[in-house]
């Protein structure tokens, strides 16, 4: 598909608005944005690749190598490009095509009449993250990462309580919320990176750590306190434990878009979860 071609699809809000009506046709024009989103990534994912190429240096015994230097040696390379970006388009929720979707999805949500709070359509066009164990070679990251038949019953090593206790002392959040959160982003690893690139113990990723003062995010000391300053700030924005923790999951603009808890079934698992986790951990009234 050309960048005109997939541009068209994309920018569909500019022309006359179609009438669509009915859950399934909702969710095929939902799914049809979606390949087009990811058109226009692979597209210029592959353009990036092609100016990468370039400017490497061809070295001077390629010609004698392979396929060497000539018309089926490119013809060859462009296909393995054009292939590969394909499938490295829409691979998150993160990605261009991601962003592009989301973009453009309340548009169509527009014109079929559904709000903001319409579950019946479910938002599962990308992978749901998954977390990756992984153990900082330092000693004290490495005496600290348990398996999870290790993690108690509190979701919490003993090591990090005092953090957890001194974070919530200063941020005014309950200790369980906090270690309900843990719980729920890292299982109580340190180390654990999702594919989305979170890290740590609250999940912090590179942008919302270096906001909240966060050097190093696999110290737990410093995770802890970043995690639970972001939190606090989030509740004091949204004024509401469940919105504050839609925010958590899925960033404060994507609550703002929805006016509420945004409908994305992840998000909402997220906050049902931890809420089920703190309440078990409250004490009986």
């Amino acid at each position: 598909m050309s960048i005109d071609n997939t541009t068209s699809i994309l920018l569909q809000e500019n022309r006359e608005p179609v009438a669509i009506s009915g859950k399934k046709s909702l969710e095929f024009e939902k799914k049809r944005l979606m390949k087009a989103a990811k058109e226009m990534e692979s597209v210029f994912l592959y353009q990036v690749m092609q100016a990468m190429r370039s400017a490497i240096p061809k070295a001077d015994e390629e010609d004698g190598l392979g396929m060497g230097g000539g018309l089926g040696k490119d013809i060859y390379t462009q296909m393995f490009d054009q292939e590969l970006a394909r499938n490295m388009a829409g691979v998150s929720d993160r990605s261009l095509a991601g962003v592009l979707y989301r973009s453009l999805e309340e548009v169509l949500e527009k014109q079929a009449g559904t709000g903001p709070e319409d579950e019946t359509v479910e938002k599962s066009l990308f992978p749901t993250p998954t977390y990756l164990p992984i153990k900082k070679e330092t000693p004290d990251a490495a005496k600290s990462v348990k398996s999870s038949d290790e993690i108690t019953s509190n979701s919490q090593n003993d090591d990090y309580r005092e953090h957890v206790k001194t974070a919530a002392q200063k941020y005014k959040i309950s200790a369980e919320l906090i270690e309900a959160i843990i719980k729920r982003e890292s299982g109580g690893n340190p180390g654990a990176v999702s594919e989305a690139g979170a890290k740590g113990l609250m999940q912090l990723t590179d942008t919302t750590a270096a906001d909240m003062g966060v050097d190093d995010v696999f110290n737990p000391a410093q995770n802890i306190d970043g995690g639970s300053k972001y939190l606090r700030k989030m509740i004091d924005r949204f004024g509401n434990l469940e919105l504050a923790l839609g925010a958590y999951n899925a960033g404060p603009a994507t609550v703002d878009k929805y006016g509420g808890v945004p409908p994305y079934p992840e998000t909402r698992n997220y906050i049902k979860t931890v809420l089920a986790e703190l309440s078990a951990k409250l004490p009986d009234k």
